[in-house]
């Protein structure tokens, strides 16, 4: 079946009927009969393919327009999201950087402390004359 806009398919049928009527010279009563219902017929279906184009025409624009609109608003909520995720990506970024820094100072704060233990010998050698002590108080006085 073949769908053709409603001025395309009322040429056709007025062509079809045109034809008819030169082919046919002799104008026999069922001949006339037949040719008056088809005329009849050609409005009624002009008329119904015109409201149907109608009835269609409206429904698609109408569901496309809605479907615009709500692609629109899924597009401008995507795109909020997509600048929020920008602005919370460099803000992770800074707060990495800041954070590599107080690393770094830490590491060297603690090399700083563990080269000044390690270089205070005299503090060991005390802490061992100490503890030396305390040994030979403890076997001559308690025991």
């Amino acid at each position: 079946m073949v769908f053709c806009n409603p001025p395309d398919c009322r040429h056709q049928i007025v062509e079809l009927l045109q034809k008819r009527c030169r082919s046919t010279i002799e104008n026999a009563p069922s001949q006339q009969m037949e040719m008056s219902m088809l005329l009849q017929t050609v409005p009624k279906q002009e008329n119904y393919t015109q409201n149907r184009a109608g009835e269609l025409y409206p429904k698609q624009s109408s569901s496309q327009c809605g479907i615009i609109t709500e692609l629109s608003g899924i597009f401008a909520h995507l795109a909020t999201m997509v600048t929020q995720q920008g602005k919370l990506a460099i803000r992770i970024d800074g707060n990495m950087d800041e954070s590599l820094v107080d690393v770094e100072g830490a590491c060297s704060a603690l090399l700083q402390h563990l080269a000044r233990i390690t270089s205070n010998r005299w503090l060991m050698i005390k802490i061992f004359a100490v503890i030396i002590l305390f040994l030979i108080v403890f076997l001559f006085f308690v025991a």
